[in-house]
Parts: structure tokens; sequence; C-alpha cells
């Protein structure tokens, strides 16, 4: 009888010890298996994502076909090199924005995301994006001066610019001596002395630009030495009086090249690729990059990589980023596609830069930076309240306070 006692007394001795050990061990009562990802909190240091190697790679895109087709082949040879699988999937431009927005606020999101890259702090200060330095010290090679501002918030990078389009001003020089100018206007005054003699004939237009994002109007407001975001009541007049001879469409319009040509629009505000392919002879084209008016490259669209907050391998994702924005990957991108660089040192005199531009490529190096009010983010708000001016449903006075309530 004793020696059974002593076994009871030994077993619950062995029970407590092993119940002393596990302290923290305890029952789960969720029925969920994994808990549901929520965009990063900036409030503390990002994650440095998970460790080892992964089997692919997820990229949503918005490019061309001819685009797209040089990326796969810059991927494959990625894969070549690394073993990483890359899935790339092409999400047409007129729905880019929609699918860009579900893949970082709804559900799984790829591992990489293509955006506007004015709209990269947006998502970054909003928690939904992943920081690109926690997962390497430096993405690929530095990109243009002016390119920086846009990615950078809290001391750290949010994105990798591929390329830029600058926004030109497209005319008829025969169409413009017509009107009385032997060149474009360069002030307020000349834009507006060029209205009064397009007024004189009917059914003509001042301008050409499509309302889908700023940067159209924005290259106009530049050769007025002004900018989206400068309180200038004088040119915010003009625009809401003369819009209604402007020709606006929601997207590229193809249209617009027959109506400079034809005399019916006497100067479109055009993507510099849109220039490339439809341009000729008979036409001229002028960047408003050459306005000093501390704007930066306000009428420069970029395209750029970022890495959503539900990334699941964001450490093979910059890897990724790395290759596909090294030189010879953007001396390659430049050449199959026509798109330009967004690498600072691709334009510099040892590169000798020869591809052919409307404009000096000194102006793409200028250190100027992005304006201020708007580090914070809130390019959303400038695309919003650029529609609603040209398309009429707000005026100069409306303008200006929905860009102070939304970039507050």
């Amino acid at each position: 009888m004793l020696k059974r006692k002593n076994y009871w007394l030994l077993f619950a001795i062995l029970l407590l010890s092993l119940t002393s050990l596990s302290p923290s061990m305890e029952l789960s009562t969720s029925n969920d298996p994994r808990p549901m990802k929520r965009p990063q909190s900036q409030s503390t240091h990002p994650s440095s994502g998970d460790e080892g190697t992964i089997d692919s790679l997820h990229i949503r895109v918005s490019l061309n076909s001819e685009e797209f087709s040089e990326l796969e082949l810059l991927s494959n040879r990625y894969t070549l090199e690394s073993g990483v699988k890359v899935i790339l999937s092409n999400v047409d431009m007129e729905d880019a924005d929609e699918v860009l927005k579900h893949d970082l606020t709804i559900g799984d999101s790829p591992d990489i995301v293509m955006a506007d890259g004015r709209s990269i702090l947006d998502w970054a200060t909003r928690g939904y994006l992943l920081p690109m330095d926690v997962y390497q010290s430096v993405p690929g090679s530095a990109p243009l001066t002016q390119l920086i501002p846009w990615m950078q918030w809290n001391g750290y990078n949010w994105g990798v610019p591929l390329d830029i389009d600058p926004y030109v001003l497209v005319y008829s020089p025969q169409r413009l001596a017509e009107l009385g100018f032997n060149a474009l206007p360069k002030s307020l005054e000349e834009w507006n002395i060029l209205l009064q003699n397009v007024l004189k004939e009917q059914g003509k237009y001042l301008l050409a630009m499509d309302t889908r994002n700023p940067y159209g109007l924005s290259a106009v407001m530049e050769s007025m030495n002004s900018s989206l975001l400068a309180d200038n009541q004088n040119v915010l007049n003009w625009i809401q009086n003369a819009r209604s001879y402007f020709y606006l469409t929601s997207r590229y319009n193809k249209d617009v090249w027959d109506m400079l040509q034809g005399g019916s629009v006497a100067v479109a505000s055009l993507p510099l690729s849109e220039w490339q392919k439809h341009g000729n002879s008979s036409l001229a084209a002028v960047p408003a990059l050459t306005a000093n008016n501390g704007g930066g490259f306000e009428s420069c669209y970029s395209r750029s990589f970022a890495l959503p907050a539900q990334s699941q391998s964001p450490k093979e994702a910059v890897n990724w980023l790395t290759f596909i924005t090294s030189e010879d990957a953007q001396l390659d991108w430049l050449e199959n596609t026509g798109s330009l660089p967004a690498l600072d040192v691709l334009y510099r005199s040892e590169h000798a830069f020869k591809y052919k531009l409307p404009f000096d490529v000194e102006l793409l190096l200028t250190e100027e930076t992005a304006p201020e009010d708007e580090s914070q983010g809130g390019w959303s708000k400038v695309v919003e309240a650029v529609s609603l001016l040209l398309t009429g449903q707000i005026d100069a006075e409306g303008y200006k306070e929905f860009l102070k309530e939304g970039l507050k």
C-alpha cells in the first residue's frame, strides 16, 4: 500500500513540473486557422518578412502588349538566375485604378503592384504598403532626383520607379502662325491672346487634353509659370472661363492628332510617349519642364512598383525589383519599348544618351524637389480636383477649397 501511495505522489509531482514548464500554451478558441491580414501599422518598425526561399512571385502590372512582352523576357532572365518563378498578370489601363485599389485593400494581394508614381505616398501613409528599405538597403540604382520625394516618407522608401513619361505641348506651327503666334505662349497673357484669336473662328478649340489625370493641365499651367498647387487666382480664373473651349476626353484619343493636323485644335497637352508614336514633321512638341516655377516634375507621369502590405514574399520581391531596375535591364527597357528609364545614371554623359527627345536631356537632371504641400500624399485629391475643375463641376474657388481640405 505504501508503494502505491509513493507512485501517486511521484505522478502528481511530475504533472506539476510539466505544467510549470509550459505556462504560455493555451487552447485556441478561434474558428479561423489564420489571423486576418491588415494594413501595416506605421507606428512600429516594419516586419522583416518571411525568411527562406520561395517558389514564385505574383506581380500585377498595367502595360501595353509590347511592354508586357519585354517585362516577361526580363522576368524570365531573373527566373533563370534565381530559380524563382515570376507570375505576371496584366491589367487593362481602363481598369488599372480599380484593380490596384482592390489589390491593396481587399483579399489576397500580389507580391508587387504597379502604380502611378505620384500615388505611392497616398497608399503608404494609409498603411497599405511595405517599405523597401527593410528588405534591402537600396533596390536597384538611384532614380532621377526629382522622383525621390514621391517615394520617401517616415524615413523609408515606399516605391521603385520603372520609367517616366513627361507631358509635352503639341501644335502645328502653320496653324499657330494663322492665329498670330510664331511659338507657343509662355505666359497667361499670351495664352489669353491666343484664346481670343481662336474665338474669332467657329467650332475651333484652344486646347485638347484628357481628364483622367492632372498631367495635361499641369503642363499648360507650367507654361504660364504656375502649377497645380500654386494659389494663382488669375490662372485658375482663366481656366474656369476658357474650359468651354477645351477639347476634353476621358482617355487618350487618337482623333486629337487629326484635329491638330486639320487645325480644329490649336494645342494638345499629351504624353511624350504619344508624341513619339504619332508625331510627324508637320507638328512640333515643347516640354513643360522648362517652366521655372519650383513645381519639379509635376507634369511628368511615372510608373512605379510597390509592395502591398499583404505581400507574401517581400524580401524576394525586392530582389526582383533590384534586377528589373538595374542599369542593364533599364537599358533593355528603353531600347525595346521606347519608354524613358527612371535611373539618373542613364542620362549622364558617360552613357552617351542618344534617344531622340524634343527637349534637352539636362531638364531631367535638375535638383529641384516636389512641392512641399503634397509631400505627405494627397495626389488622389489633386486628380479629383482637376477632373472636377475641367468638367465644370467646381469653379476656381471650389478647386482651391477642395485642395485645401484634401491636402490637410
